[in-house]
């Protein structure tokens, strides 16, 4: 899958030529002008943040498939990203209304990982009761509750103060204006997560097999689960604060790695990342408007994904019944 390596630069030169707008080739070699403020101060750093969480979501995914042995677990589909949604948008509304703990705004992205956290736990909590695709429903379920609390306080939020992002923004992702700053912080958690699945790679991998076998190696599984949880969580609460719930990219990924390579941790981590970040650039020139009209990003990501866990529940099903 070396491949990935040679798609992803013509892929960022798209990205940065499609948007609200064009962007001539002439003037990516050569910024200047209106252009050249446009390419460098917005369409530049929002297709870097489009990459680095394509990565992150990718790779988080990868991660938890392995690590909690389901074939259909991801941020979005583990309740991670509607939980950070929730704390986000809650901050939002103690400040907008001047409720007590008003000031917990000023820690907006802390809120929002301390629900990523709980909202994760939860399903994880059902999961453990009723096995893998118990686990799915859970996670399910608890998204709905957090999108419904959101939906909410949202739709009175809105009627006062119409500068805070819209629902769609919130529950189908939105990458729009992203600085270097933002890119910043993006930059250090995907190293992180990156570097921390390379270096844990064998127990990611002995995970996937059995708990007993991560023993065997003097790791404890259930802690070493829980600080991928953290980890994750931390990523995508920021993710969401800044570009709302992106879905499925979790999913897409590792199941289309995996056709072309092996399952292992060592090869899924870094070909994951590549391909998270080819195919969330190529969602965002979709969402910007290249068909005419702007469209959310889950509401793309979604229709990838259906395919997928379609063969995955057909696959599962007739495993079962064999």
């Amino acid at each position: 899958m070396r491949w990935l390596i040679l798609l992803l630069p013509p892929v960022l030169i798209l990205g940065v030529m499609f948007g609200e707008v064009y962007i001539p080739p002439q003037y990516i070699l050569h910024p200047t002008g209106v252009y050249g403020e446009i390419l460098l101060d917005i369409r530049l750093p929002t297709v870097v943040a489009s990459a680095l969480i394509g990565a992150i979501l990718a790779i988080s995914g990868a991660v938890m498939q392995l690590l909690f042995r389901n074939p259909l677990m991801d941020p979005y589909v583990s309740g991670t990203a509607s939980g950070g949604a929730f704390g986000a948008v809650l901050s939002y509304f103690l400040l907008a209304f001047n409720l007590p703990f008003y000031w917990v705004a000023y820690f907006s992205p802390l809120v929002a990982f301390v629900f990523s956290m709980v909202s994760t736990l939860l399903t994880l909590a059902v999961g453990r009761r009723t096995g893998v695709y118990g686990m799915v429903i859970g996670g399910v379920v608890v998204s709905y509750i957090f999108s419904s609390l959101v939906t909410i306080m949202l739709t009175e939020l809105t009627l006062r103060f119409p500068q805070v992002p819209p629902l769609n923004f919130w529950l189908l992702g939105e990458i729009e204006v992203v600085g270097w700053r933002y890119d910043l912080v993006l930059a250090l958690f995907l190293s992180l997560i990156f570097l921390v699945g390379i270096r844990t790679s064998r127990m990611i991998d002995l995970s996937s097999v059995s708990d007993d076998m991560t023993l065997s190696k003097g790791v404890d599984p259930q802690r070493f689960r829980i600080m991928w949880v953290i980890l994750i969580s931390l990523a995508v609460a920021f993710i969401v604060s800044i570009a709302g719930i992106i879905g499925f990219v979790g999913i897409i990924v590792p199941h289309i790695v995996r056709t072309f390579a092996s399952g292992s941790a060592t090869r899924l981590v870094p070909y994951s990342g590549l391909l998270g970040m080819i195919i969330m650039i190529s969602s965002q020139i979709v969402s910007n408007g290249v068909l005419g009209f702007k469209i959310p990003l889950t509401a793309i990501t979604s229709l990838m994904a259906s395919p997928i866990i379609v063969m995955v529940l057909v696959k599962g099903i007739a495993y079962s019944g064999s």
